[in-house]
This record gives structure tokens, sequence and C-alpha cells, in this order.
């Protein structure tokens, strides 16, 4: 990968982030009276197009959806390595094949929450999965639906559908994240991956699932050995803060853990994830050749519609501004 093709795609970048949503925005969405005032000030940022037409606020994941699909094909359009961008998308991917497997086993309706993103055609997976007939799909994919759809058939356990798929792409993601050779694009996914350990391990344990059940749905591509992880299921909170505290996410995952510990809530866990993630790829402001603000870009207008979505949904609940912005996350710019 050449640094050097980044040049020009940078300097847009750096256009762009320059219309990211500011604090100030979204403060003024937070104490909005109502949906109105949200989308009359969604209009006047770079979301405007996709206000228009909007006729119930109850339809507010359209604006959302067309943002982020705008975005996608625009980084494609700019990146000269498509991998780049298909490290983000990965995850619809595997997002719409949990939601064809319970589509097929549930005879639960998916269209809705089927994500026209990822890095494949999902209609040609769809239709070969319902026809049984997958030799033409990209093997990993096809190893993914073929185990988790096996296991599922055994145990008849639509949890299981989440947390085995989410091993598979973790797995995938680690081995693209690996073959771009760039650090921050590998120490993003090792350490979405341990936050995403560790949030299974609560889990886990609040469900009283057993170390058998926990050695199945942990990934073993992450900084943490998953050896280390699995030891830790019947120990106290204190005894994990302390045995995670010397890893790069340790100091995080301590408030995260603190934080559960007081409200016996993964919210606030979730959100310590998600602002240490932010921050981790905040060097990227600073790149100038390379594919890295491009990576960090996508991965910025994520987690403001992230922030979207909690305001959104919370003004249509009529939650205060103060309890909004105790569930919002930090910004990249």
């Amino acid at each position: 990968m050449d640094r050097m093709d980044y040049i020009q795609a940078v300097t847009r970048t750096r256009v762009l982030e320059t219309r990211l949503l500011s604090r100030a925005i979204v403060e003024r969405m937070v104490d909005a009276k109502d949906m109105e005032e949200v989308i009359k000030i969604l209009g006047e940022t770079e979301y405007a197009h996709a206000t228009i037409g909007l006729t119930r606020f109850e339809e507010y994941e359209k604006i959302l959806s067309a943002e982020l699909k705008r975005v996608y094909d625009l980084m494609y359009e700019m990146a000269k390595d498509k991998i780049v961008v298909d490290l983000l998308a990965l995850k619809y991917d595997y997002h719409n094949l949990k939601a064809l497997v319970k589509e097929k086993y549930l005879k639960e309706e998916q269209d809705d929450i089927y994500i026209p993103l990822g890095i494949t055609d999902f209609s040609k997976i769809r239709e070969a999965y319902l026809t049984d007939d997958l030799r033409d799909i990209d093997p990993k994919l096809r190893d993914a639906l073929e185990t988790v759809t096996k296991d599922f058939e055994e145990n008849k356990d639509p949890q299981r559908i989440d947390l085995l798929m989410d091993n598979f792409y973790f797995q995938h993601l680690h081995g693209m994240a690996k073959e771009t050779e760039i650090p921050l694009f590998i120490n993003y996914v090792e350490d979405l991956i341990d936050f995403t350990n560790i949030r299974t391990l609560l889990r886990v344990r609040k469900q009283k699932k057993d170390i058998n059940f926990l050695e199945l749905v942990i990934s073993s591509y992450g900084n943490i050995p998953k050896e280390e992880i699995l030891l830790l299921i019947n120990e106290d909170l204190e005894v994990i803060k302390t045995k995670l505290k010397t890893y790069r996410t340790g100091e995080v995952l301590r408030k995260g853990l603190e934080t559960f510990e007081r409200t016996d809530r993964l919210s606030e866990f979730e959100q310590e994830m998600d602002n240490y993630l932010i921050e981790l790829i905040k060097p990227s402001l600073t790149i100038n050749f390379g594919p890295e603000p491009l990576f960090s870009y996508v991965l910025a207008k994520e987690a403001e519609i992230k922030i979207l979505r909690i305001i959104m949904v919370s003004k249509l609940n009529r939650l205060s501004p103060d309890a909004i912005r105790e569930r919002l996350r930090d910004l990249y710019v």
C-alpha cells in the first residue's frame, strides 16, 4: 500500500472533516423541544439531502441509512485500496448473515433489518442460502453460515447465532487488518475484539453460563489471550480489573467494569468502549499521507450517526436533555 497514492484523497477528507457535526450542533439537537426541531437543525448540515421527503419522524432511520450509504459510496470512490473501506463494511455482511439465519429458521421477517452495505452482493448470498447451494459463496462467509446453521439445528438457541457469527466476523476482520500491515487498522481491530470479549464475559457471567459456553463465543484474535479471559469467568470484578490492567485497553476496561459494577448495565461499558475507539483513531487527523484518514473518517461518521440515533430515539420517547447527554458518545473532531 503506497502512502503517496492517498495525497489527493486525504486532501478531500480534510474538507469532509469540516462538515462533521460539531459539539455545538449536537447540543442544539439535544436541547431541541421535539423531533421537528431536530430535523430542522439537521437540514442545516450535510444531512439536508436525506431529510427531503421525510413524512413521519418515526422514519428517522431512512435519514441515517441514506447518509451512511452516501459516505461508503464516496469512500470507495476515493480509496486507492478497496480493503481500507472493506475493513469497515465487513460488519454489515455479518450482520446480514445473522439476519439470514434467523429468517430461515425463526421464520422472522428480516427485510427491515438487512443493511444494504458490505463487501459482497448479499442478494446472491441470500438466494444461495435459502436454496441450499453455497458453492459459489466466499469460503469465509460460507464456513460461517454452515457452522452457525449446524449449531442452531443442534441447539435451537437464537442467541448463539449472534455470538458464533461474531467470532467468524472477528477472525475474518483480523485477517484483513493484518493483510494491510497498517498499525492503526490492526490496533483498532484487536482493541475492538478485546472490548467485545470482555463484554461477552460479563454477559455470560450474568446468564450463569459455564466456561464451555464462554470458550465457544470468545474470539482468540485480540490482545488479551483467550485462555486468560476464560479463567476470569468465576473471578471477582476486582480481580478481573487487576488482571487486565497491563493491556493496552486495561485502563478503559477498568472504568467500564467499575461502571458495570455500579449499575449492572452494559450500556455504560459500551459507552467507554466507543469513546476509547474514537480516541484511538484521532491521530489520523494529523496524517497527511496514507489511508488512515479515510478509515477514520468513516468511523467518525458512524459514531456521529450513532449519536444522532440516540438523540432521535430519545426525542421520540420524550427523554430530558440531561438524560440524553448521559447516553452520548465523544465526537471525532
